[in-house]
């Protein structure tokens, strides 16, 4: 089911299967912020990742010693999410652990996604609840598709020559980003991205390897700007990894900027699921909120 928010400035679109949003129209400017699942390229917009970020070794996790399956970026984005709460200007969603996700993901848990519209953006809360018993294990992340650049009804341009930018780090560094074998996992090979004036530029060839992913220290916000520099939106999170991902063929015109609290699983990895990189924990009882803002 579709529900939408509104405030002077956005029309926003979501979807209750996977509690995506589909659709940010700026009334003001007069286009359309996000990207439009055109299924030749990727049908989906801005799918939530949880319980897990990519694809992890061998599609399975340890989990005290028992093997489970283990589907890329979890099942959070494939799953039906009740409202629980909804205004003029926010809505909040919630899944909870059933028979099915006991049988991939062996916790209790209850999920929650809420969005609140803002006068620049939109403000989307993360809220996991471990209703068990034991501590339980997590990832969850972003995977925001904008339209790079964004269009006016009736146009279309590439996204080639458009600019990635970072902060938090130095404007004019080298950074270094992971790279994924064909398998989907990460291997030892390291791509330099050069920094200038605390961007990259978007190229042909970016995209050919997958995901670029970044896990320095950090990194507070990643944004897309014009070919001129002039950013046109940003995602502002604490999150320790972050994911730029598009398809390859360069007439997709978008691009996601993705901040994840986890990371897909190392080539070879064999230990347990506590153990994986950059994975989360919450005590029995507690819930742990994590989130991200969208500024237009």
């Amino acid at each position: 089911m579709r529900y939408v928010l509104e405030n002077e400035r956005f029309q926003v679109t979501l979807e209750s299967m996977g509690a995506e949003i589909k659709s940010v129209w700026d009334k003001q400017l007069g286009l359309e912020h996000m990207w439009s699942a055109d299924p030749a390229y990727w049908a989906k917009t801005a799918p939530f990742l949880f319980p897990f970020i990519g694809k992890l070794e061998k599609e399975q996790f340890t989990y005290e010693g028992k093997v489970y399956p283990a589907d890329k970026h979890g099942f959070g984005q494939r799953v039906e999410y009740s409202v629980v709460e909804q205004q003029a200007d926010s809505i909040r969603f919630r899944i909870c652990d059933t028979d099915v996700t006991r049988e991939k993901y062996p916790f209790s848990f209850v999920l929650e996604i809420a969005y609140v519209l803002e006068s620049d953006g939109i403000q989307e809360n993360w809220y996991v609840k471990n209703t068990g018993d034991k501590p339980m294990y997590f990832s969850v992340g972003g995977h925001a598709a904008f339209a790079c650049p964004p269009l006016t009804e009736g146009t279309k341009a590439g996204r080639i020559g458009q600019k990635v930018k970072l902060y938090g780090v130095d404007p004019a560094a080298e950074l270094y980003s992971l790279r994924l074998n064909d398998k989907g996992v990460i291997t030892e090979e390291l791509l330099p991205i050069r920094l200038e004036d605390s961007c990259f530029t978007i190229t042909q060839e970016l995209f050919a390897a997958d995901a670029l992913i970044f896990d320095q220290d950090g990194i507070t916000a990643a944004g897309l700007c014009d070919a001129e520099g002039r950013e046109y939106v940003r995602v502002e999170c604490d999150a320790p990894v972050w994911g730029i991902w598009s398809h390859p063929d360069n007439g997709a015109g978008y691009v996601c900027l993705e901040p994840w609290y986890g990371i897909c699983d190392f080539a070879g990895y064999e230990g347990e699921l506590a153990e994986r990189p950059h994975t989360q924990m919450a005590a029995p009882g507690e819930t742990w909120t994590g989130g991200n803002r969208m500024v237009f």
